[in-house]
């Protein structure tokens, strides 16, 4: 509701979490900050499939966290988001990552 009472253009879904669900235990589990990258992943898609529902395509959705694959990517676009955004899988997997996506979503 507040998305469209502002007119916003789009919406980014989502960010970093500070849940520790599936790292208890590691060994960097416990620092402070934001967790990326696959813990995410199934949270993500989610938060963007329950906005695609509320939103019914009025405005895009840009899918963001636990893009690892083209898999991956492909999963957030059949989730309801518009496009997706990367980062830790850019910066673990490179730009074959981004070749990778782009042919998972042909």
């Amino acid at each position: 509701q507040a998305l469209r009472q502002h007119g916003m253009d789009a919406v980014i879904a989502t960010n970093t979490t500070f849940s520790r669900a599936g790292v208890e235990g590691m060994p960097h589990a416990g620092e402070t900050g934001g967790l990326s990258g696959a813990p995410l992943r199934e949270r993500s898609t989610a938060v963007v499939r329950r906005l695609a529902d509320i939103l019914a395509g009025e405005i895009p959705i840009i899918a963001v966290g636990g893009i690892l694959s083209g898999a991956d990517a492909a999963a957030k676009i059949e989730a309801g988001a518009s496009l997706v955004q990367l980062y830790t899988g850019f910066i673990y997997r490179g730009p074959d990552l981004i070749r990778e996506a782009v042919l998972a979503l042909r």
